[in-house]
């Protein structure tokens, strides 16, 4: 098992700083600020550096205050960061899959460049059902194909059903919630991110 990096001191005090500061923001928001600057601080950072250069890449980043006072006003500002280029995304990753899958391919394109989402966004928009709904399309024709082999008979003495081949019932069940995951999915990832760009 590897044993996870350390930060420098003076890194880990900045953090600890910037979530003491950070407490006025909403917990999730809270938590993607510090994450976000902690991922910078191990990308800018090792532990055998001086404290004069750690000082230095701090400096950068600025006062804790700072950076939660600036995220604070952005929040406050209202500002819908939602342009033509993120609804066309949305839009995209959502029925741009019917375009022979290159128009989710672009939506995908259009999230990934966006400055309104962050990485966990991208990822979700990115990985909940690839191809939007067409993967929904192409979901409900397996539900088709795999009822079409089923037949039935009736006894004539009897009158008893007797079917055949197909697929069993908790075998319907389960394609048929995964169809409702499919086509839900898209859905669900669209107005994510719609509400999370703003």
């Amino acid at each position: 098992m590897m044993a996870t990096a350390s930060l420098h001191p003076l890194a880990d005090d900045y953090l600890d700083r910037l979530e003491h500061a950070a407490r006025r923001l909403p917990r999730g928001e809270r938590r993607e600020l510090v994450e976000e600057i902690r991922a910078h601080l191990y990308e800018a950072t090792h532990p055998d550096m001086s404290d004069a250069e750690i000082l230095s890449v701090l400096d950068r980043l600025g006062e804790p205050e700072d950076i939660v006072e600036a995220e604070r006003s952005h929040e406050l500002s209202g500002i819908d960061r939602r342009g033509i280029h993120e609804w066309s995304a949305i839009f995209l990753v959502l029925f741009g899959g019917f375009v022979f899958g290159v128009g989710w391919i672009a939506g995908a394109i259009l999230l990934w460049s966006s400055r309104a989402w962050n990485t966990r966004d991208k990822l979700i928009g990115t990985l909940v059902v690839p191809g939007g709904l067409a993967a929904g399309l192409w979901g409900a024709l397996a539900v088709a194909v795999v009822g079409a082999g089923r037949v039935c008979t009736t006894a004539v003495p009897r009158g008893a059903e007797r079917c055949s081949g197909g697929a069993s019932t908790l075998g319907l069940i389960g394609v048929i919630a995964l169809l409702a995951v499919l086509v839900l999915g898209p859905f669900c990832t669209a107005m994510y991110l719609a509400r999370r760009a703003r």
